[in-house]
């Protein structure tokens, strides 16, 4: 059978397919406009934020710090390429994070290690960017400026 014949006989599972892609397209465009205007807002309201990147790895171990909520309310969060993180207003802020580490298993497929929501209290200055990560041997999360 050739593929011209494969498409006219499925070509509603091409046509199905073909929209599932363009609305996943027209999805994620919309979504990345959406988050870009919310930074736009927010940093217009607030233009001396300071940035906080967060640890996230994947690879044959993976490896994520994730914000829940900044001062009660969700963070506004920023991605820049490959990084990501959160907006914070010079001062002193409550962060609920939390942390997730991922490994292949021997017994199993993956283990997974977690540690529950903590509340952190973090003070940031204007303009300057920190790095919020999770040191596994010590079992804390660190927090550190970082240099430009």
């Amino acid at each position: 059978m050739d593929i011209m014949q494969f498409l006219q006989q499925n070509w509603y599972a091409v046509l199905a397919i073909s929209v599932l892609i363009v609305g996943t397209i027209a999805f994620n465009i919309m979504k990345r406009r959406n988050a870009k205007a919310s930074n736009d807002r927010f940093l217009s309201e607030h233009p001396d934020a300071a940035k906080v990147y967060l640890v996230a790895k994947a690879l044959v171990t993976s490896e994520a710090v994730v914000i829940h909520t900044v001062n009660g309310q969700a963070p506004e969060r920023f991605f820049e390429g490959t990084k990501g993180g959160f907006y914070l207003v010079p001062g002193q802020s409550s962060v609920l994070v939390s942390y997730t580490y991922t490994r292949p298993g021997v017994m199993y497929k993956t283990v997974t290690k977690s540690t529950g929501p903590v509340t952190k209290e973090l003070v940031v200055e204007a303009h300057k960017s920190y790095l919020l990560s999770f040191d596994r041997k010590a079992e804390n999360f660190t927090f550190e400026e970082l240099s430009e």
